[in-house]
């Protein structure tokens, strides 16, 4: 696979410094959100335990519009092993989605590709670049990322100050091969790519639960927005039984230009970030795309460029997790019960106006 830094197989991954190069490519707001992922990620992994039977699948998953009859609907997996509960999730995504079971041969740098199909394995294994071609029926074209949305100072703080600590060793393979999949394996050949954050597998329950870092709007009520296209595939997943809790780390300083840094060291701040989720099931889902539509500023755009549509869900609508700072076995306690069941606790508007710092 090609990549703006040479071909896949030639890229040592193991350099820290390359590392750095590739995710200064993206907005500053995703290597802060992979910070927070992080960090929701070691909450999710206590969760098996809570849950006996759970599994979180280890795998990275594309979701692509191709706009193009009669298979317009796309599922790419790179599942990087064959756990107990991928094939209950594969088998769900293919009700709706044509899905493909990706491997990748580090050695010769490149993705391959598999169909899956009435639950199994199925035609010729193909190269990932030439898939891409034949399904989306163009040329790919590079995406840039403006520099307005590429803030050097918070790209370094995220990545040094906590990225390299956390990773060591695996920040090429869980951090930096992600990146490169679906910034250059998929994203050139489509306009609309999606990718699902992490999945827990729970007896006859596929979740799809994805974190968010970020701060409510509004005058009379205190709300939290969701682009449409994200909404969308949510509407298409909970249509084939894939459910998703969105969850929110909400940042106690109300402000675009207030990063992750909190987390890695002001205390105050930290203890003041609250983590909160809903379920976004089908009936809440069409309300949402019943009410009414806003329109975010560019930077909440993959590119940091143009407009995003989105609606809103009123913060009375979340059940409180926790606060970021409470023991981790206690939040995935509190998360595992919101997955089976368990009413959390009401946030208010009250509540978190008491938590905003700024």
């Amino acid at each position: 696979m090609e990549t703006p830094w040479g071909h896949l197989k030639d890229l040592d991954l193991a350099d820290h410094s390359l590392c750095e190069t590739i995710l200064a490519a993206d907005k500053h707001q995703l290597v802060e959100g992979l910070v927070v992922e992080n960090i929701f990620d070691q909450i999710v992994e206590a969760i098996p335990p809570v849950l006996p039977g759970a599994v979180a699948l280890d795998v990275e998953t594309a979701i692509v519009d191709t706009d193009r009859k009669p298979d317009r609907w796309h599922a790419f997996i790179w599942a990087r092993s064959r756990q107990e509960g991928l094939g209950r999730y594969l088998s769900a995504l293919e009700r709706r989605f044509r899905t493909w079971l990706l491997e990748l041969d580090r050695e010769a740098g490149i993705f391959t590709a598999r169909e899956w199909k009435d639950g199994a394995m199925t035609g010729k294994r193909r190269s990932l670049p030439v898939l891409m071609s034949d399904l989306s029926g163009r040329y790919p074209r590079r995406v840039q990322v403006t520099s307005a949305v590429r803030d050097a100072h918070r790209q370094k703080l995220g990545f040094w100050g906590y990225l390299v600590d956390n990773y060591r060793d695996e920040l090429g393979s869980r951090v930096i091969l992600p990146r490169l999949l679906l910034n250059h394996g998929i994203q050139p050949w489509f306009r609309a790519v999606w990718n699902l954050d992490r999945i827990l597998v729970e007896g006859s329950n596929v979740w799809m639960l994805e974190i968010k870092h970020k701060f409510p709007f509004g005058r009379r009520e205190l709300r939290f927005g969701i682009n449409d296209g994200e909404l969308g595939v949510i509407r298409l997943l909970g249509e084939v039984g894939v459910r998703c809790f969105h969850a929110v780390l909400v940042k106690p300083s109300w402000s675009k230009d207030a990063g992750s840094a909190y987390l890695l060291g002001r205390l105050a701040e930290r203890e003041r970030a609250a983590l909160i989720g809903v379920e976004l099931d089908c009936e809440r889902v069409a309300t949402m795309f019943g009410g009414r539509q806003g329109v975010s500023p560019d930077h909440t755009t993959f590119t940091g460029s143009g407009r995003l549509n989105y609606r809103s869900l009123p913060a009375l609508e979340f059940g409180r997790v926790g606060m970021i700072t409470d023991p981790r076995a206690l939040l995935a306690e509190r998360l595992a019960h919101a997955l089976t069941g368990t009413a959390l606790p009401q946030v208010s508007d009250q509540w978190l106006q008491e938590l905003k710092t700024v």
